[in-house]
């Protein structure tokens, strides 16, 4: 990946993590999950409220570091509005292009891009996931 993109990425995840999208306890959600990351501390809760195939509106709270608050930011503002299984399918496309070394899925100018920097560095890869995991449990209880 050439300095600029990477600059760029950085950019990105320094500006959704200070400034997150949908960081408040959504009041009236049906759905909500919290998950921990024992290996760093990470504690993000994802709140959905979602009727029939849509989920109407995503927000978490985190006590986490600056890539899981991102990753948070970029799902919610993703899956807000979304049809609920569009919404899975890329919670699972995301998580798999972050654990699979040769995953292409978001090359193409996608927002979610941004993430793929934590691919070099393992022990960070689950930061980014969290969100995601925590969506995925949390819409299908």
């Amino acid at each position: 990946m050439c300095a600029d993109l990477q600059s760029l990425y950085r950019e990105t995840l320094i500006e959704q993590s200070r400034n997150p999208k949908n960081n408040y306890v959504l009041e009236g959600a049906n759905r909500r999950s919290e998950l921990k990351n024992p290996l760093c501390g990470d504690v993000v809760t994802i709140y959905l409220s979602v009727s029939g195939d849509r989920i109407d509106e995503a927000s978490f709270e985190a006590q986490c570091c600056s890539i899981c608050r991102a990753s948070a930011s970029m799902l919610t503002t993703r899956i807000s509005g979304s049809n609920r299984l569009s919404a899975i399918s890329l919670a699972e496309d995301l998580i798999a292009f972050l654990n699979e070394s040769d995953s292409v899925i978001f090359e193409n100018d996608d927002s979610l891009q941004a993430l793929s920097g934590v691919k070099a560095f393992a022990s960070r890869i689950r930061c980014a996931t969290l969100p995601w995991e925590a969506f995925q449990k949390a819409i299908s209880d």
